[in-house]
């Protein structure tokens, strides 16, 4: 999107949703009726050709006599799209989608067939980002190793991005291989001809002697990889995928032995240079055979297919005996492959347990959600890290080793797989309850009101409301403060310039009586053509038009907000349903891929009574990121996905950035969309700084810090990288006393802090933890 400065008149910021539609509407309205097969030259193409059909859907919408369903508002949107000769984003959004996405976003779209049948059976294949990287692995060649010898892998190369669905387990040739010969066709000559890839497989084949069969590992070499945030990228010398604890250990004893390091990847959803090394080993724990079928594990029906249950050793999800710290709670082993999607459905057909929190996506590993101590929401619950109760993993010379001292595992169960490969997590489960969900969308003033010493003409016009008396605020200040407080679950979302604020707070209740699935088939649809059409607007350039006639910069984010909050869900009675469905409520957000910086502000003890929270800081966070994004909107939009705030608990994680906490924490962030990259570093720089200036009532600066897995490695403080201040400061005595008890746990186990530097490290560890080492 283009940057231009424009009359105040036109803001966003005197300018409320409805008036900036109103004046899209407006600017196309003269040509709404232009035959569409009139085509004058391009430089004189009225606009409202070139977006046919727009202008009048804003119309509808804004006509108080007509009703525009959300599900109508996206079709008609993305028709505009569709038609237009101008602009080819749909197309390409389109040529991304598995041939049978393909089919039913053209049948929603094109033939005006209804939600309901087109969701009929639907399963939403692995993210946009996943099968770019199945993609690389496309007419390259692997070997699959294993007791009965080595095969030569390969699967077929696609022939356009039409045909990524075509990659999948069945369509892979094997041939089997003399290791020692290698005479046969290209790939088993090159294979010859590469002494230190001959060796690594000779190796590997040696030690699965006297192995089941179904312990593999399918080696690729020199694959590139990225990961889903586009922000790292290397190639590793080996990509590994085991299906087996016994694989694990093969791969790092071959690496202690040749000295390479050993880092492990998942869905790769990390913006932080947390991964591998170049010209080292990756292992891979997502498994291709799974990721590579459709309808596959991250599918959103509830119709389990049969071959979900063909788990690898690494994808365990069992109840296992001992003593939970909490009676009536269980203990259950997951394997570090297991997925989100996978443990919901677990749990959802049991019925018995549930975990109380994790992240919203389910397309992540379990292992890969808990390495940099991920979290969920509720002033009640800590980290995902929290809840583990034992750590198996693969240590630096290739043995299987256990930690379960809840001291020791202050550091094991958050520790960036620094300790070694894990392999199987047992976390503390909590018997079923059942979440009811009442969402809502707020005038973002109640939703969270601002800071009681922020001057009213310190808001944007757009937001005010001239009704809002004393009394009002101050029962708008109580709910915020009790929802905040007091909720199983607490989340506000805002977009951009968006008059409402989407309010997710809920608690939770035994009883089953009167449970639905959420999302149904056709709400999970739903949800895969919003993010379509978040992919569409993000990459149609022929907004940028739209953008200098109105003179408007946030006219495009101000479609993207629509459209977003039209997808969302506000319902006057609360829907009953399963915890771990309420935890995982918007399926899919994979595919949008955006930017991402959040960080974990204390809760402060409130004046009057310290045992309390006190959210004038959080208030005033939420805040300031509304404020500079506004006052960012003639600055090429640079945030244009929401602020979200989540108040959760604190950790008793060392390296925890929420760690001492003990009246809780606001995880605040801000995002955008892959478009805005070139307008978002100073921007988040901007807001960061704000949030890390607050202090407490004392004077002294809050102990705010960056979640591990976001962006922050890109980020400057004060003029400085930040991870010099997280270093120096945020974690100063935290990193120390985190490797004195990786050592600690080395001494029984018999490594080294320098073995784990040598094995399982990379650049960014080396230098914030082993410096000295």
């Amino acid at each position: 999107m283009s940057q231009h400065s424009h009359p105040p008149s036109t803001s966003s910021w005197h300018r409320s949703v409805d008036e900036r539609l109103c004046l899209i509407a407006d600017g196309l309205s003269d040509y709404d009726d232009t035959p569409r097969n009139s085509l004058p030259t391009k430089d004189s193409t009225p606009l409202g050709q070139k977006l046919p059909g727009l202008g009048l859907l804003l119309r509808d919408y804004l006509d108080p006599d007509v009703t525009v369903k959300s599900t109508d508002f996206h079709k008609r949107l993305l028709c505009v799209f569709r038609e237009s000769k101008y602009d080819s984003a749909y197309e390409k959004c389109l040529e991304r989608l598995n041939a049978d996405e393909r089919d039913r976003v053209e049948k929603f779209v094109a033939d005006d067939k209804p939600l309901e049948e087109v969701s009929d059976g639907f399963d939403m294949s692995v993210s946009l980002g996943v099968r770019e990287h199945l993609q690389d692995l496309t007419g390259v060649s692997g070997f699959h190793v294993s007791s009965s010898g080595v095969q030569a892998v390969r699967f077929p190369a696609a022939t356009g991005a039409n045909d990524s669905e075509s990659v999948h387990l069945e369509a892979r040739s094997f041939t089997p291989v003399d290791v020692d010969g290698l005479t046969g066709d290209d790939t088993l000559d090159a294979l010859h001809k590469n002494g230190r890839l001959h060796n690594f497989i000779r190796k590997l084949k040696d030690m699965f002697s006297g192995h089941k069969k179904e312990s593999n590992v399918i080696v690729y070499e020199n694959v590139p990889f990225k990961n889903w945030g586009m922000v790292v990228d290397y190639i590793p010398h080996y990509t590994c995928i085991p299906s087996s604890v016994a694989g694990v250990q093969h791969i790092v004893r071959f690496a202690r032995d040749h000295d390479m390091s050993v880092r492990c990847a998942g869905f790769r959803h990390s913006w932080a240079p947390i991964f591998g090394r170049q010209g080292q080993i990756t292992i891979s724990l997502l498994s291709l055979a799974e990721a590579t079928r459709i309808p596959n594990f991250t599918a959103m029906s509830k119709a389990l297919p049969e071959w979900l249950f063909r788990k690898t050793e690494l994808q365990t999800l069992e109840v296992v005996s001992g003593t939970p710290r909490v009676k009536g709670n269980v203990l259950v082993r997951i394997g570090a492959s297991a997925t989100n999607e996978q443990l919901r459905r677990w749990c959802i057909e049991n019925n018995k347990y549930s975990y109380p929190l994790n992240v919203i996506m389910v397309e992540m590993t379990v292992g890969g959600t808990n390495a940099p101590i991920c979290h969920g929401a509720g002033r009640r619950h800590q980290t995902l890290s929290d809840l583990v109760r034992k750590v198996e993993y693969v240590d630096c010379n290739g043995k299987l080793q256990t930690v379960d001292d809840p001291r020791l595992l202050r550091a094991a169960a958050g520790c960036f797989g620094l300790m070694g490969v894990v392999t199987h997590l047992t976390l503390e489960f909590e018997p079923m309850s059942y979440a009811l969900m009442k969402p809502e969308k707020i005038p973002v003033l109640r939703a969270v009101p601002p800071p009681d010493d922020m001057a009213m003409d310190k808001i944007p016009p757009a937001l005010r409301l001239p009704n809002w008396a004393p009394e009002q605020r101050a029962a708008d200040i109580k709910r915020f403060e009790e929802l905040a407080t007091n909720g199983f679950y607490s989340e506000w979302f805002w977009f951009p310039y968006s008059d409402l604020c989407w309010v997710n707070c809920w608690d939770a209740t035994a009883d089953p009586s009167g449970t639905e699935d959420y999302p149904s088939n056709a709400q999970t649809f739903f949800m895969f053509i919003s993010q379509f059409t978040m992919n569409v607007l993000q990459n149609a350039k022929i907004l940028n038009e739209l953008v200098e006639k109105l003179h408007m910069d946030e006219a495009a984010v101000t479609l993207i907000s629509k459209a977003a909050m039209f997808t969302l869900p506000a319902w006057d009675e609360p829907v009953k349903t399963y915890l771990p469905d309420a935890l995982h409520f918007q399926r899919g957000i994979q595919n949008v891929r955006v930017l991402d910086v959040e960080v974990e502000i204390p809760l402060q003890p409130s004046e009057t009574d310290p045992s309390k929270p006190d959210y004038a800081v959080v208030r005033r966070a939420w805040w300031d990121a509304i404020l500079t994004c506004y006052a960012h909107s003639s600055k090429g939009c640079p945030q244009r996905m929401p602020l979200e705030m989540r108040i959760m608990g604190g950790s008793d994680i060392v390296m925890a950035p929420q760690k001492g906490n003990k009246l809780g924490t606001c995880a605040i962030e801000v995002l955008t969309l892959e478009a805005a990259k070139n307008f978002w570093v100073p921007y988040a720089e901007e807001v960061v700084g704000k949030w890390l200036s607050y202090c407490d009532r004392g004077g002294k600066k809050i102990n705010t810090r960056p979640h591990w897995a976001k962006q922050w490695d890109v980020i400057n403080v004060d003029g400085k990288p930040w991870v010099e201040k997280m270093k120096a400061e945020d974690y100063r005595l935290e990193k120390e006393e985190f490797k004195e008890l990786l050592a600690e746990i080395g001494r029984k186990h018999g490594w080294s802090l320098q073995d784990l530097k040598r094995r399982f490290s990379n650049e960014f560890f080396d230098a914030f933890y082993f410096d000295n080492i």
